[in-house]
């Protein structure tokens, strides 16, 4: 597999298949918990029949260092999983627009533009990224890829229990073109979403060694 590309980031082949499981309820639905990441599910705002989903881990590390290794868009090919392909569009300082191909697996891969934008309290030690739908402003729709008409989601890190290390949580709904075999969204459920949320935790891991 090629690889070169959520903010919405690795987003999606979590967050595009993801978003095909079963019916959402009206609060936080609990659908799995594997090697440290809480999977959860509930119904997307303005009465969206697409749910919209959680994963939520901690890590020892402090919240800035993740919020650092998130904010890395640039070195996302090397450590997202299935992400093929980001060029950054512009970066204005606290925003950026990101083009973004997914490979999936059997289907034809995605792509998709977004805008990023961070908040950052220093002093609360609490790091926001949201990413919301932004195709306007990249590239026209190619016949190699299904292009994803509308994803948004954000990556929150904060101070874990007792002010020790941190709490991440990545939210995510979005509509993901095409159509997904029901077997390979079950497959993303159990897979794809927690393989995203680890390996942003342990790419921080490793920075955080390297200095």
């Amino acid at each position: 597999m090629s690889r070169c590309a959520l903010g919405a980031g690795g987003a999606v082949l979590a967050g595009i298949i993801l978003l095909l499981a079963s019916p959402a309820g009206a609060e936080w639905e609990q659908l799995f918990q594997k090697l440290g990441v809480l999977v959860e599910r509930r119904a997307a705002p303005g009465g969206s029949s697409i749910p919209e989903l959680r994963a939520t881990a901690t890590s020892p590390l402090e919240p800035s260092e993740i919020f650092n290794t998130l904010w890395r868009h640039p070195e996302y090919p090397a450590f997202i999983p299935h992400l093929k392909r980001l060029d950054l569009l512009s970066d204005t300082g606290d925003e950026r627009i990101t083009y973004e191909q997914i490979a999936m697996p059997l289907v034809r891969d995605r792509d998709y533009t977004v805008r990023i934008r961070r908040r950052v309290d220093p002093k609360a030690q609490r790091y926001e990224i949201t990413f919301t739908s932004a195709n306007e402003a990249g590239p026209p729709p190619d016949s190699r890829h299904v292009r994803v008409k509308g994803i948004h989601g954000s990556w929150t890190v904060e101070p874990g229990s007792e002010g020790k290390g941190s709490i991440v949580r990545y939210d995510v709904r979005g509509e993901p073109g095409g159509a997904i075999p029901a077997w390979l969204a079950s497959l993303a459920q159990r897979e794809a979403i927690v393989d995203l949320v680890r390996a942003v935790l342990a790419r921080a891991q490793d920075i955080g060694h390297r200095h």
